[in-house]
């Protein structure tokens, strides 16, 4: 007797295999403790401003004076609160990144978790696909997400669901905010990642990118007295983005968000471009 059969189950699309990889990568970053510290300080921000909306509402409740005096402060229901809720959870994300990089894509090339994946069933593209949308997860988590319950808290808060229907520029600016995050850091770590795999020198050039060259640009700045040097800012350039997605950017000021977009553009095109040469490199014997 025949000890092996064939399959005759209906197969799955490769496209499975996509959340396959993003399932095995959040439960690894789930597994470190480093990554619980570093999330448990983005919760704690998350957790300061979910009660500072509620104290908020229920002061303009009762005293609209005292309530329109804390719309200085904080998170209070405005496109800038937001805007900057969502930089600061950002930059706990980018801390986060810095070390998971090393684990969810520098691993695949040092001990060949590239050829394993590639021996499957699943092609380069669906490879490169299950990262970003492992890394996008991340970012979505600790930023868009937190800031949508903080948007729906403030909303049920308020004496009626008003405050809706006359704020669609802040559910959209949520959404844009977190996709220009989500995409922008993704590329830039996967590429990053795949031609620096080892963590030390991963670390240090992916703070290199968001740090030294922040601090490069706003030193040409200063020198030519050209706010056009600030377009080398990545962390700037998705914060102005934000920001003209919130709809509270000055549109007055150098650089714009056409420019800021044109920028961060050209920079996912070449990540993309070293993403796919990375991975094509690699021969793989089905």
């Amino acid at each position: 007797m025949d000890p092996y059969s064939s399959w005759t189950g209906a197969r799955r699309s490769p496209w499975w295999g996509t959340w396959a990889i993003v399932r095995t990568g959040l439960n690894l970053i789930l597994r470190r403790w480093i990554f619980w510290v570093l999330i448990g300080l983005g919760l704690l921000n998350f957790l300061f401003n979910f009660a500072f909306i509620y104290l908020k509402a229920t002061i303009d409740v009762q005293n609209k004076t005292l309530g329109d005096f804390l719309n200085n402060y904080q998170v209070t229901g405005n496109g800038r609160a937001y805007a900057d809720f969502m930089f600061a959870q950002a930059s706990i994300t980018a801390l986060l990144l810095a070390f998971a990089g090393s684990m969810l894509i520098g691993g695949d090339y040092r001990q060949g978790g590239v050829v394993y994946y590639l021996s499957r069933r699943i092609e380069r593209r669906h490879y490169v696909a299950g990262k970003l949308l492992l890394i996008a997860s991340v970012v979505t988590i600790i930023t868009t997400l937190p800031t949508l319950i903080l948007f729906c808290e403030f909303g049920f808060l308020t004496s009626s669901f008003d405050y809706f229907l006359d704020h669609p520029r802040i559910l959209a600016g949520i959404l844009g905010y977190g996709a220009v995050l989500a995409v922008v850091q993704s590329l830039l770590l996967f590429a990053i990642a795949a031609w620096v795999p080892r963590t030390v020198p991963l670390v240090m050039t992916w703070l290199g990118m968001f740090v030294l060259v922040q601090a490069l640009a706003e030193a040409l700045r200063s020198i030519n007295d050209n706010r056009t040097w600030l377009l080398l800012s990545i962390w700037g350039d998705m914060q102005r983005l934000g920001r003209w997605c919130f709809g509270t950017l000055d549109a007055a000021k150098t650089p714009t968000a056409e420019q800021c977009a044109a920028a961060l553009t050209a920079l996912c095109a070449a990540c993309l471009v070293l993403i796919l040469a990375r991975v094509r490199a690699v021969e793989v014997v089905k």
